[in-house]
């Protein structure tokens, strides 16, 4: 956890983040948005220390200004598709690490949490904390209060615990993962990075931006459903790395996270069911998965 927090670009990088929900502060005649400050100074530290590099910082504006032009209704449908696709190009590229010019951050490399686990390297990666960023702010719909994610919550509860039900019981079933709690000395950073770093910045994209703009563009009463199918299938897909069981559990998986999605069309359900998943494959299960002895 020293080594995250004593970088100041993720610093600001997570406190953006977090500010993402927190309305604008007024100043004389200037909204001031808190989101938008910390994220900027996470830029300008970036670049002064090396985390990143002016093309990467070049694209990222590229990628805040498609999103923006995206979300934009006054604009035509066309246009609005075309800086569509753009987004989701450079948001891919970003949390797939293809775009040049990152330099991120190693807070471990080939740490046994379980016995009979490969070793496990984790990464804060500062390119797809943005990427979720950005997502989140200028695209996504979020709960406007404390009340209105209480309302979520009762509304999805029965598919949140089905989710993680089915997940567990798919994972010990294909032998996937088996029992193994634990609490490592590493589950304070592990927490920081995932939720921050990977949970939202999937979520914001896959729920966020893909499910929901499927969903604007169909009229028809099945579009709803072509778009919890579709999120979920291309969230397996992007976990090909992991081979085919890893996929087919993604997709379930993926399918939970729509579907809560879709009962509130709001993101902070997707967010918690997906880290709440992840936090119990790490502190419950073997982490990241069981290869034997």
């Amino acid at each position: 956890m020293l080594k995250l927090l004593s970088s100041p670009a993720y610093v600001f990088l997570i406190l953006a983040i977090v500010c993402a929900w927190l309305p604008a502060v007024q100043w004389g005649r200037f909204a001031i948005w808190p989101w938008l400050v910390c994220f900027v100074l996470a830029l300008a530290v970036a670049l002064a220390t090396g985390v990143m590099g002016f093309t990467a910082l070049l694209l990222v504006l590229v990628l805040a200004l498609a999103l923006s032009g995206a979300s934009c209704d006054r604009l035509s449908f066309v246009l609005r598709l075309a800086l569509g696709v753009i987004a989701a190009v450079l948001a891919l590229a970003l949390a797939m690490h293809k775009v040049p010019g990152f330099n991120n951050l190693l807070i471990f490399k080939g740490v046994q949490l379980s016995a009979d686990a490969p070793p496990f390297t984790l990464y804060a990666n500062f390119d797809k904390g943005i990427a979720g960023l950005l997502l989140l702010v200028l695209f996504c719909r979020k709960a406007t209060s404390f009340a209105g994610l209480k309302a979520d919550f009762r509304r999805s509860w029965l598919v949140v615990f089905a989710t993680i039900g089915l997940l567990s019981i798919a994972g010990l079933l294909s032998q996937f993962f088996r029992f193994d709690f634990k609490l490592p000395s590493a589950t304070a950073v592990f927490v920081v990075v995932n939720l921050l770093l990977t949970c939202i910045a999937e979520e914001a994209f896959f729920r966020g931006f893909v499910q929901e703009s499927l969903h604007r563009i169909s009229s028809k009463p099945s579009g709803s459903v072509l778009a919890v199918a579709a999120s979920a299938l291309l969230f397996g897909l992007a976990h090909f790395a992991g081979g085919a069981m890893y996929m087919a559990l993604a997709s379930l998986a993926g399918l939970g996270y729509a579907l809560v999605y879709q009962q509130s069309r709001r993101i902070e359900m997707a967010i918690l069911l997906h880290f709440g998943f992840n936090l119990i494959h790490f502190l419950c299960f073997t982490y990241p998965k069981y290869v034997g002895v």
